[in-house]
């Protein structure tokens, strides 16, 4: 029934889309005439219609797509079909467009990104991995340039490359920007850390198509961007710890919902840390980082698994990413958790490094004004689209009905059978001369069966998601006859499997899955590989009880069932009865992860609320100080007796002479050697006067020091903006430290979430104070040198 539903919306919104397809092709059959330079010219119309305010870029998008729609014909040698100009708008409209494998939507994001970059604000087509922003860059890249737009790789794709000073504002100053999620998320985090209005290089986020966007804005969600500082002072407990939680039972010290990420000590398990570290009580406040450390180390220990969360590699604990089984070199766990996996590891503990500043990829993309998606799996994804970014999933219809024969799941009751199952499929569709694509969820079972193929003189192609141009270089030949391509989920993503022309009377390309992936929708993109373009082709997953989803996240007493584990293994596949109940638990267990999957990224996307609203006021403070022209439109007066009122006058009942001259030491002039017997010291007007006194007078000989009014107002610039970094950081850093401990916290019924709230706004709000107290200190007490000429300050 909701199927139907669905279906009937769709073709409502498909409806009101080809209303407008209709008056593109009018405005298509008609530019058909054109000559070159009459086409070219329409672009700087276009640009002065839209600057003259006689349209709006709604208006403008019949005629401007035709305009992309026939230039593409003559310079790429590709005219957009009607189903892709469908996708095309959509994708201006904000929404995502859902289009299947090889119905290029490379081609369709050329329309929106063309329209929008003629209002001279920039469009960015943001997508997974550099190889294929840039190899869509380059293929595109003449349609813009014939067009008279400028586009450019958002990135040097120079691996380590440093940039020169300028470089990165002259790459943004383009129309048209292809890009990586990763790399304009540290390219924004990186840009809000400048500390001249020069050196900030990203334009206002204008426009953007995300590709593969359920992969990037769902998926990815999790694990937010982060540039780290400076080291924290290392715990000695690590090790401490592993040892003590290497002693505990489950279910007697400690209990957990893997699920959920959760693990906590029992009544048993605190009295047993008491003993073992010989402590009255290890909640107690002076034993927070022994606590703390306690947690790190039970989630390593249980809730991190060697060769799924993470494997070791040359002695170093490198992640990999659970959704696109890529390692994630130089990324690493924060809080002190991938130091807690080092120790689990016996591995040398790195240093564990402040957080200077983060985001998620869900906050990163609300930067844009507007951003829409593509992907070939948006409709499952809906419901989280809707409630996170109001975006609607709009299925594009495929060109050519799809040929693909989804074939029903082989049902086996445990792995060994599965393999020797599957290997035998190969062997049978290899000796037919049938191309096989045979994919895995890990590296490990990937290799497994590459080795045991090659040992039945199989050849194959091994892709385990290392080297993304070689995969698109292998992917695309895996469509060859007799050819057998053995990938892990997410390897060569993105490149068109095209099939020899002998392979279309075979059947096509024939896509074999080890098993069902944590979401429904990573198996659709899977069997996606197989039937582009109308392409024939078959897709079967292969399914038992040993599958790591019905070991995560099933619930079932079938593979400790005595009588199942004796029957004939041949009479049980063709049981229609096991294999129901099998199928049955395997599907309950893949729709429990996926509402995990929903529920970790609610929780990830509350977390964030707090910092997401508190990074925009810092950033928003930044930009606002980078921007002042002058020295006076600071206000420094205010500032400075709103700090001495607060910070002393305040907090002090009574002030002495030791007290006000330990503050000035401190805070105004280490070199203070005034009389203090001029002024009433129980007077606390007048000792605020004094102060003020002071501070104008440091400031004065600061002045004196600069050799004009630009030092003058980059050497203020400077005090301020350290402030606001020195306390941002810490923030950060500690809003970080607090996301790791905040579920200890819900003792006495207390809501996690809440108290993370409640203590983000009580840190935001003493950060805010410390920030005025170090803008008046780094004022008063930085030493001013210069370097060949330029300032250089050296803060207190």
């Amino acid at each position: 029934m909701k199927q139907k539903i669905d279906s009937i919306i769709n073709s409502m919104r498909l409806s009101r889309l080809e209303k407008t397809l209709r008056k593109i092709n009018e405005y298509s059959t008609k530019f058909e005439s054109f000559t070159d330079e009459a086409l070219q010219q329409k672009t700087s119309d276009f640009k002065q219609r839209l600057k003259d305010g006689k349209v709006t870029l709604n208006q403008l998008l019949p005629e401007a797509y035709a305009v992309a729609r026939e230039a593409s014909r003559r310079v790429l040698g590709m005219y957009p079909k009607e189903v892709q100009v469908l996708g095309a708008i959509a994708l201006h409209e904000g929404n995502i467009a859902e289009m299947q494998t090889g119905e290029g939507k490379t081609l369709t994001a050329t329309m929106p990104l063309y329209l929008n970059a003629l209002t001279g604000r920039g469009a960015f087509l943001i997508t997974t991995n550099d190889y294929l922003a840039k190899r869509d860059f380059l293929e595109m890249k003449p349609l813009y340039e014939w067009l008279g737009l400028t586009s450019a790789l958002g990135f040097v794709d120079i691996p380590d490359y440093e940039y020169k000073k300028g470089e990165k504002k002259a790459i943004f100053n383009h129309d048209i920007i292809y890009t990586t999620n990763g790399r304009l998320g540290f390219d924004y985090l990186i840009d809000h850390l400048a500390d001249h209005i020069d050196d900030k290089f990203l334009p206002d986020l204008n426009f953007g198509i995300i590709d593969e966007v359920d992969s990037i804005i769902l998926d990815a969600a999790q694990t937010p961007l982060v540039i780290s500082g400076a080291p924290r002072v290392q715990s000695n407990l690590f090790n401490i710890t592993k040892g003590f939680v290497d002693t505990l039972v489950e279910d007697e010290h400690f209990e957990m919902k893997k699920s959920k990420k959760e693990i906590w000590l029992t009544e048993k398990g605190i009295q047993a840390a008491n003993d073992y570290f010989n402590v009255e009580n290890i909640y107690g406040e002076k034993y927070f980082d022994l606590v703390r450390n306690i947690n790190l180390a039970l989630r390593a220990r249980h809730l991190f698994e060697s060769n799924y969360d993470y494997f070791i590699n040359n002695g170093e604990v490198v992640l990999i990413d659970r959704i696109t089984g890529r390692m994630l070199p130089g990324t690493k766990l924060q809080s002190g958790l991938h130091q807690a996996i080092e120790a689990k590891e016996d591995v040398e503990i790195s240093r564990d490094l402040s957080v200077m500043a983060t985001i998620t990829f869900q906050n990163l993309f609300k930067q844009f004004d507007e951003f829409s998606g593509m992907t070939g799996t948006g409709k499952s994804g809906e419901a989280e689209f809707f409630d996170l970014y109001a975006k609607v999933v709009i299925q594009i219809p495929t060109d050519k009905p799809i040929q693909r024969i989804d074939y029903k799941d082989r049902v086996f009751l445990n792995i060994n059978i599965k393999n020797k199952a599957i290997i035998e499929e190969v062997k049978r569709l290899h000796e037919a001369q049938r191309p096989v694509l045979l994919i895995t969820r890990t590296a490990e079972v990937a290799k497994y069966f590459s080795t045991q193929l090659f040992q039945m003189d199989i050849p194959n192609n091994l892709l385990i998601a290392q080297n993304v141009a070689k995969e698109a270089q292998m992917i695309a030949e895996a469509g060859q006859l007799a050819a057998v391509t053995v990938a892990t989920s997410m390897a060569g993503r993105g490149t068109d499997i095209k099939l020899d022309r002998k392979v279309h009377e075979l059947g096509g390309l024939a896509v074999i899955i080890s098993e069902h992936m944590e979401n429904s929708r990573v198996d659709n993109q899977l069997r996606g590989r197989a039937g582009r373009q109308g392409d024939p082709g078959t897709s079967q997953v292969f399914i038992s009880l040993d599958d790591f989803l019905v070991q995560r996240w099933g619930e079932t007493a079938l593979n400790k069932n005595k009588q199942l584990q004796s029957m004939d293994n041949s009479k049980l596949e063709h049981s229609r009865v096991f294999q129901r109940r099998v199928h049955k638990v395997v599907t309950r267990a893949q729709r429990v992860s996926e509402e995990q999957g929903v529920a970790m990224r609610e929780i990830a996307n509350e977390h964030e609320k707090s910092i997401s609203i508190q990074r925009d006021l810092v950033y928003k403070e930044r930009d606002k100080v980078l921007s002042l022209k002058n020295v006076d439109d600071f206000n420094l007066q205010s500032l400075a007796r709103d700090v001495f009122k607060e910070d002393f006058i305040l907090k002090h009942n009574q002030i002495t002479e030791s007290l006000l001259l330990d503050y000035i030491y401190k805070n105004i002039s280490f070199k203070f050697d005034g009389d203090l017997s001029t002024i009433n010291i129980t007077n606390k007007s007048e000792v605020l006067e004094f102060l003020m006194e002071q501070f104008n007078k440091q400031l004065s000989e600061n002045k004196a020091q600069l050799k004009d009014d630009y030092f003058h107002l980059r050497f203020t610039q400077k005090s301020i903006l350290k402030a606001i970094d020195s306390g941002w950081i810490n923030q950060v850093d500690n809003l970080q430290q607090l996301k790791g401990s905040v579920n200890n916290r819900q003792n006495g019924q207390r809501n996690a979430i809440f108290e993370y709230h409640k203590v983000a706004l009580e840190s935001f709000e003493y950060m805010g104070s410390k920030i005025k107290g170090n803008v008046v200190k780094n004022l008063c007490q930085s030493i001013i040198t210069y370097d060949d000429g330029d300032l250089v300050i050296h803060f207190p």
